[in-house]
C-alpha cells in the first residue's frame, strides 16, 4: 500500500512540475527585461600599424582588443559591462580606466559628461580572450533612432529546454515500463547504506536490455549536466574548450558526443570491474560495485541539476561557481571510495590488503584518471 501511494505521488510530480514551468514561463513573458547589446562584433586588434578584425587570429594569441562605442546610440541609463574569467585592465582613449578587475561596469551618462565622444576602449586580459564579455545593457525602452532591435538568440537556453524535455520523456518511459527498477536506481539511501540488502537491481543481469536503457539514460543525463557546467564554467574549466557551442545544432552534437563518452566510460568501467573481480577472485563484488556506481552517477546528476537550477533562479553566472560545482562532484567521488570500500569489506572473506589492492585497481586509478581529464 505504501509503495502504491509513493508510486502515485511520483507520477503526479511531473504534471505539477510542467504546470509550474508553464506558469513561470507565462509570468516571465509579461515582465520587461533589459536589452543586451553584444559588442563582440566591434572587436579589433592592432597589427602592423593598423586595426584589423580580431577573428583573423586565434583568441588564445590575443591579449588586447579594441572597440568603439557611440554613447549617443543608447538610451539614458545604459551601462557598459566588461567582464572576464581572469583580471582585466580597461583603457578609454588610451587612458587607464580600471586596473586588474574581474568586472567593470560603466555608466554611459556619467562617462559622457566627462569624456566627449568618440570612445575607443582597450581591454587587456593576460589569459587571452576566452570568455571575455563586452556588453551594453540598456533599459527596456529604446531611443527613437535605435528602433526595436531583436534580442540576440540564446542558443544554449533553447537547447537546454529541448534536451531537458527529451530526457524527461525518457525518464517517464523508464518509470512507466519498469517502476520498481527505476526506484531501485534512484534509491540513494541504499547507495550510502553500508549494509547491502538484496533487491531487484542487484539480482538483475548487468547485460539485460532493461539495464542498458538505464545506462543510456544515465549517459544522456550526465552529458547534459556536464555540458552545462562546461558551457557556463568557461575558461575556469580547461576541458570546456573542447565543447564549444555556437548554435543549437552544435549544442546537440556536443551533447551526443559527451554522452557517448560517458557511455563508453561506463562500459569500460564495467569491463574493468568484471576483469578485476575475476582476477582477484572477488566475483560477488561485481553487481554491488557497478550498480552502486550507477546510483552514484544518478545521485550526482540530481544534486548537480538542483544546484544548476538554483544558479539559474538566482542568476549566478560566475564561471567560478560552476568550477566549484565540478570540484564538489570530485569530492563526492572521494566519499564514494570510502563507501564502496566499506560495502565490499562486509562481503569480503579475504584480508584487508587484498581488498585494498582490488579497490586501488578498480576505483582509485580510474578516479585519478577522471580528475586528470576534468582538470586538463
Amino acid at each position: 500500500m505504501i509503495f502504491a501511494k509513493f508510486q502515485i505521488r511520483v507520477r503526479v510530480l511531473p504534471f505539477l512540475l510542467l504546470s509550474l514551468l508553464t506558469i513561470i514561463g507565462r509570468t516571465q513573458s509579461l515582465v520587461e527585461h533589459e536589452v543586451t547589446y553584444d559588442l563582440k562584433s566591434n572587436w579589433k586588434i592592432f597589427s602592423d600599424g593598423s586595426f584589423i578584425d580580431w577573428s583573423q587570429l586565434s583568441s588564445k594569441d590575443i591579449s588586447t582588443i579594441y572597440f568603439e562605442v557611440d554613447p549617443d546610440r543608447y538610451r539614458a541609463g545604459s551601462r557598459i559591462n566588461i567582464s572576464g574569467t581572469s583580471s582585466i585592465s580597461v583603457y578609454l582613449n588610451y587612458q587607464l580606466l580600471s586596473f586588474q578587475s574581474y568586472t567593470v561596469s560603466i555608466d554611459i551618462d556619467s562617462l559622457k559628461a566627462k569624456v566627449p565622444a568618440p570612445w575607443l576602449f582597450s581591454v587587456y586580459q593576460s589569459k587571452g580572450l576566452s570568455w571575455l564579455q563586452t556588453e551594453v545593457i540598456s533599459p527596456p525602452e529604446f531611443r527613437a533612432d535605435i528602433g526595436n532591435s531583436l534580442r540576440p538568440p540564446d542558443y544554449y537556453l533553447d537547447f537546454s529546454i529541448i534536451a531537458s524535455v527529451l530526457v524527461f520523456i525518457f525518464f517517464i518511459v523508464l518509470l512507466r515500463s519498469n517502476p520498481r527498477l527505476t526506484f531501485d536506481y534512484f534509491n540513494f539511501v541504499r547507495l550510502f547504506s553500508i549494509q547491502e540488502r538484496e533487491d531487484s537491481l542487484l539480482n538483475s543481469r548487468i547485460s539485460s536490455s532493461a539495464n542498458i536503457l538505464y545506462y543510456i539514460f544515465c549517459s544522456l543525463l550526465s552529458g547534459l549536466l556536464l555540458l552545462t557546467i562546461f558551457h557556463f564554467g568557461g575558461a575556469s574549466i580547461p576541458l570546456s574548450e573542447s565543447f564549444p557551442i555556437h548554435s543549437i545544432a552544435q549544442a546537440f552534437f556536443q551533447w551526443l558526443k559527451l554522452s557517448g563518452l560517458v557511455l563508453l566510460s561506463l562500459f569500460i568501467k564495467l569491463v574493468l570491474i568484471l576483469g578485476l573481480a575475476r582476477l582477484f577472485d572477488f566475483r560477488d563484488a561485481t553487481s554491488v560495485q557497478f550498480y552502486n556506481y550507477l546510483r552514484l552517477a544518478f545521485f550526482i546528476c540530481v544534486l548537480a541539476g538542483i544546484v544548476c537550477l538554483c544558479y539559474f533562479v538566482f542568476k549566478i553566472q560566475s564561471p567560478e561557481a560552476y568550477s566549484f560545482l565540478l570540484r564538489g562532484i570530485i569530492w563526492i567521488f572521494i566519499l564514494w571510495l570510502i563507501v564502496i570500500g566499506l560495502k565490499l569489506l562486509r562481503r569480503s572473506s579475504f584480508r584487508f590488503f587484498h581488498l585494498f589492492s582490488y579497490l586501488c585497481a578498480s576505483e582509485l586509478i580510474s578516479f585519478f584518471i577522471l580528475v586528470k581529464v576534468l582538470n586538463s
